[in-house]
Formats: C-alpha cells, sequence, structure tokens
C-alpha cells in the first residue's frame, strides 16, 4: 500500500512536517515499520480495516515523534555551550555553481528524451500524478508507464555520470 500510494504518502508527510528532509526520513521508517508487520501474525490479532488511513496516522506519529525529539534535543543546550563559531548549512559558491551545471545537465537530458518518455516523465516527477493517473491522461498502459518511467530515470542518471567522469 505504501509503495502505491507513496507520492500521496510523501505530499502528506511533508505538508504535516514542513521538512521534504524529514518527510523522507519519515517514509523511510514507516517502511522500515510496515516491513515489521509483515510478518505472521496471531490468529486472533485484528486486522486493518483501513490501510491508508493506518498508515497517515503512523506518519503522523512518526512525525510527533520526530518534534518531540527535537524539543528535547533543543533543551538539552544552554547560553553557556553555544560554540563561538556556528557552521553555516548555506552551501557554498561551489556547491551553488555544482547544482546549476548539475541542473542544466538534467534539463538537457529532459529535453533529449523522446516525446512519449519526456511526457511520462514530467507528468509523473514534475505534476506528481501517479503511475495509474499518467496512464489514463496518456491513454496508455500502466506497464508502458513504467517502461517509459525507467527508461527515462535511466537516461538522466547516465547523463549525470557522463558528466561527473568528465568533470
Amino acid at each position: 500500500m505504501l509503495e502505491s500510494r507513496y507520492t500521496e504518502l510523501h505530499r502528506f508527510a511533508l505538508r504535516k512536517s514542513g521538512s521534504s528532509s524529514v518527510a523522507d526520513e519519515v517514509m523511510q521508517d514507516a517502511w522500515i515499520r510496515l516491513e515489521k508487520l509483515n510478518t505472521p501474525k496471531p490468529a486472533d490479532s485484528p486486522d486493518i480495516q483501513n490501510p491508508v488511513a493506518y498508515i497517515r496516522r503512523m506518519i503522523a506519529n512518526l512525525i510527533i515523534d520526530r518534534q518531540r525529539q527535537f524539543s528535547a534535543q533543543a533543551r538539552v543546550f544552554t547560553a553557556q555551550e553555544v560554540p563561538e563559531t556556528i557552521v553555516s548549512d548555506t552551501p557554498s559558491p561551489f556547491q551553488v555553481l555544482a547544482s546549476q551545471q548539475e541542473f542544466a545537465v538534467l534539463q538537457q537530458a529532459i529535453r533529449d528524451l523522446p516525446d512519449r518518455s519526456r511526457q511520462v516523465f514530467l507528468l509523473y516527477r514534475g505534476q506528481g500524478l501517479s503511475m495509474k493517473e499518467v496512464a489514463a491522461q496518456l491513454q496508455i498502459s500502466p506497464r508502458t508507464v513504467e517502461n517509459h518511467l525507467a527508461f527515462a530515470l535511466s537516461h538522466c542518471r547516465k547523463r549525470l555520470r557522463e558528466v561527473g567522469r568528465n568533470a
């Protein structure tokens, strides 16, 4: 269920947490917890009636746990413990330039894709549609959507690797 509704659930985690990195971590934690639930259970244990609601509640609880953890850690530090120099999270000029160059390579790689693969990729990654929604909009099978996405991702990774070797 988490895989089939990943984009929707990730957006939910992002809205709840306000941070893409926290949302990513929470989704990984949810995956791990759901894997643990995948083990055989006793016959008298109740079945989950609404799996999506169950996963949403799990994600919300994980976010609350992270916020509590962060608050507890923040209280540990006192004014005397503040270091004299603080490292900035702001990227260096080199990191900014490297990211811009990588982005330009990625944009060109997307432009170089065959039309249908580019459409599928942009609908799925750019507009956040599910594979099923992309298939319906383009009137193709979900399997064809998967094939186009696999090709597009492989193509983009290949271009980024090529540039990385030449740098």
